[in-house]
């Protein structure tokens, strides 16, 4: 009856660790920037998104971090879709062999230059890769006729809209609606530490 007790009270605190460690996990979604809180200089892109990867402590690899860098909560992509050859992380340093990359908030590590590793500077990201984008709050942040100016009518636009982003102004963007009779706008597209717009890879 005791082995018994105890066999059962085992059970349920394994149960209850179980329970609470599923809660306190990190639920990834598909733009991470919230939990990242670093936009970095630009981004790096993983070509191959079921390579190995290997994180270093330092910029001449001399102490690894993780041998196998597995998505979770200590290695968040700030662009997560690997089945669509999405894998972003948000770069801080570009040396001359190394990468330095925001892994999780106020987390870095340093990854090898290879040649299935392409760096973004933001402008040259959102003008060539951004296939469509919409602002995360459009009460607060609208599209707008200038930076800083009126709100412009949009009642009739649709979340599939074709869109080109043709000019970068710091943290205003100057975009294109192509459905939309080619309609010009502004719209901020990041804060200091986040973004303030959804952003589409996907035609």
């Amino acid at each position: 009856m005791t082995r018994f007790l105890a066999y059962r009270i085992t059970l349920i605190f394994l149960l209850i660790c179980e329970s609470f460690i599923c809660q306190n996990k990190t639920k990834l979604e598909y733009q991470n920037d919230t939990l990242v809180q670093n936009l970095g200089s630009g981004l790096v892109q993983f070509l191959k998104t079921s390579e190995k990867i290997t994180l270093y402590s330092d910029r001449s690899f001399s102490k690894v971090e993780m041998k196998d860098a597995q998505i979770g909560d200590r290695f968040i992509p700030i662009l997560n879709k690997p089945d669509y050859g999405i894998l972003f992380f948000s770069c801080v340093e570009k040396g001359p062999n190394f990468y330095k990359i925001i892994i999780s908030k106020n987390h870095f590590a340093y990854i090898k230059h290879s040649k299935n590793i392409i760096y973004y500077p933001w402008a040259d990201f959102l003008i060539n890769q951004v296939t469509s984008i919409r602002s995360k709050d459009l009460h607060d942040n609208p599209p707008r006729s200038s930076i800083k100016g009126k709100a412009i009518n949009i009642e009739n636009w649709a979340e599939d809209d074709e869109i080109n982003i043709i000019k970068v102004d710091k943290n205003w963007i100057q975009v294109k609606n192509i459905t939309q009779n080619n309609q010009l706008f502004w719209i901020e597209w990041r804060d200091d530490r986040t973004l303030k717009i959804f952003l589409n890879l996907l035609v």
